[in-house]
């Protein structure tokens, strides 16, 4: 089946920003929506080729770049910034603002809402606030609960009220990510997000991946991903009644190689969640879309997206 492409922009919820946002649209019947939200440091033009395989199977595939990232961030310059306060919410509510303008011209068809490391963070908040919006969740490349995360998110406030809410934080960057790359020394800076060199050599010469987070937008990561690990939404995702599918690599060091999203698990089972589904690939690393196993993820996210529109 063949596709369009568009770019358009849409309003961002802080009524600032112009949010960049590509829609992928098959020709002929549309099977359903799909909704991909990237993570930190990247854009959403790194997922153009899953989103085109989704459209070359029926679905309307879209995505946008979030405030402080890609082309949304183009025209600023703010790179790594969402904003002074509450920037966290602000992504969050941002995925369902993208989301309801694209479904204004496709009113009858449902969402499946898919996102990745930050962006996995962020749609289980977005999908617990809005749970009857969305039709199906996919989380990948996601993290469990961190018992540092107040002490995290304490520390970014103090430097950025001293130093500035943009001040770029080597310490705070390296109490975050700094044991990413314990398992492949000879790897780093960037071994932890695939075994694929390619990919790595094109992240690390990738201006729209190449800039650092400021204090605090790292304050509003780590907020997030306490926020997602509270008992407070394992109780509101449950009631929602939503499936949900978790992939990852069980090398990814963001999910604590394995333990971190197996938590995850475990407590949505304890909550009596239904129509749950996990899948950790072994050996794989960080970004399962870019490592060797990303032709069985794409087929396993097709295959699921296709037994429950």
């Amino acid at each position: 089946m063949a596709y369009s492409f568009e770019k358009r922009t849409i309003t961002s919820t802080d009524g600032v920003h112009e949010l960049s946002v590509k829609v992928f649209r098959p020709e002929g019947e549309v099977k359903g929506l799909f909704q991909v939200v990237h993570g930190m440091q990247e854009y959403i033009g790194r997922y153009e080729a899953f989103m085109a395989m989704m459209a070359d199977n029926g679905y309307l595939c879209f995505g946008h770049d979030h405030i402080g990232h890609g082309d949304t961030a183009k025209e600023t310059g703010d790179y790594g910034f969402f904003a002074s306060k509450n920037g966290w919410k602000i992504v969050v509510d941002d995925v369902y603002r993208v989301g309801s303008e694209v479904k204004k011209d496709f009113p009858e068809q449902n969402i499946i809402l898919m996102g990745h490391s930050m962006g996995s963070c962020i749609v289980r908040l977005a999908a617990a606030d809005h749970a009857d919006f969305y039709r199906r969740l996919i989380v990948m490349g996601t993290g469990g609960p961190n018992p540092l995360a107040g002490i995290g998110i304490g520390l970014a406030g103090l430097i950025g009220a001293v130093r500035g809410e943009k001040h770029i934080s080597p310490l705070i960057e390296k109490m975050a990510f700094g044991a990413y790359n314990k398992r492949w020394p000879e790897e780093a800076p960037l071994g932890w997000l695939s075994r694929n060199q390619a990919i790595l050599e094109k992240y690390a010469a990738d201006p729209y991946c190449s800039f650092h987070f400021t204090v605090s937008a790292l304050r509003d990561l780590v907020t997030m991903n306490k926020k997602c690990n509270e008992k407070a939404w394992f109780d509101r995702i449950v009631a929602t009644g939503l499936p949900l599918f978790f992939v990852s690599g069980a090398d990814d060091p963001v999910g604590d190689w394995s333990k971190g999203v197996q938590t995850v698990e475990s407590e949505l089972q304890k909550r009596g969640a239904k129509n749950l589904l996990v899948k950790l690939y072994p050996e794989a690393r960080h970004e399962i879309l870019n490592d060797f196993c990303a032709d069985e993820v794409r087929a396993d996210l097709l295959a699921w997206t296709n037994e429950t529109i």
